[in-house]
C-alpha cells in the first residue's frame, strides 16, 4: 500500500526518475506511507476493519474515518445486536453489552493532498541524500575542507521531520484516554479508547 506514487515524487523533485531510483522509490513509498499509517492511526484507502469495543453508556466511537457503513454489531456471544448509527464515527444505544464486535467499511477512494504531500515528500527528500552520506559517512574532509551530513540524511531512511508529523498528527482527530479495542493490530496498542470524546 502506497498513499502516493512515482508521479507525484517526480513532480516534486521536478525531473524523471531514473530506472535505479524508481526501483528504490517504490520501496522508499512503502516505508514512508507505513510511518504515516502508524503515526495517523488512519488506513486512508478504502477497506473493512472487525474490531471488539467496550461501551460507555451504551457509546463507542469507531476510529478509522470516514465510516462508510456499519457491516454489523455483535455481543460477546455472536449475537447481532440493534445499534443506532449517528452517520459520522460513532455507534449508540448498545445498552449493557460489553464487549461489543463491530465491522465496517471505511477510507475513501481519493488520499487527501496534504497525505500525498508528505509521503511524496519525505521520498523525495531520501531519494536527494547524497551517496556518502546515504552509505553511512557522517563527515569527511579534503584538504583544509570538511564536510558533515546531518543526522538524518546518515544511512538514507526514510524519516517524517517534524512538521510531517504534526500533519499526521491532525488526522488522530479526537484524543482517546485508554485503549478499548481489540483487533486493530497497532492500533490497539496506544490509542483509541472510543467513548473519549475530549482533545488534547
Amino acid at each position: 500500500m502506497s498513499l502516493a506514487t512515482i508521479a507525484e515524487v517526480e513532480a516534486r523533485l521536478g525531473r524523471d526518475l531514473t530506472v535505479a531510483e524508481t526501483s528504490k522509490a517504490d520501496a522508499y513509498l512503502k516505508d514512508a506511507s507505513a510511518l504515516f499509517v502508524q503515526r495517523s492511526i488512519q488506513k486512508f484507502e478504502q477497506g473493512e476493519s472487525s474490531v471488539w469495543l467496550f461501551p460507555r453508556d451504551g457509546v463507542v466511537r469507531l476510529v478509522q474515518r470516514p465510516v462508510i457503513d456499519i457491516t454489523e454489531v455483535k455481543d460477546l456471544d455472536g449475537n447481532e445486536i440493534d445499534y443506532t448509527f449517528d452517520g459520522h464515527q460513532s455507534i449508540y444505544d448498545l445498552g449493557s453489552y460489553t464487549p461489543v464486535t463491530v465491522t465496517y467499511e471505511h477510507g475513501s477512494t481519493t488520499i487527501p493532498a496534504d497525505v500525498v504531500a508528505v509521503v511524496a515528500g519525505m521520498v523525495a527528500r531520501t531519494l536527494s541524500i547524497n551517496p556518502d552520506a546515504a552509505s553511512g559517512v557522517t563527515q569527511q574532509s579534503v584538504g583544509p575542507f570538511s564536510q558533515s551530513y546531518a543526522a538524518w540524511a546518515v544511512g538514507g531512511q526514510v524519516m517524517m521531520s517534524p512538521v510531517e508529523a504534526k500533519v499526521a498528527d491532525s488526522y488522530r482527530g479526537l484524543a482517546f484516554i485508554s485503549t478499548s479495542t481489540i483487533g486493530n493490530g497497532n492500533y490497539a496498542g496506544n490509542y483509541p479508547n472510543q467513548t473519549s470524546f475530549g482533545r488534547r
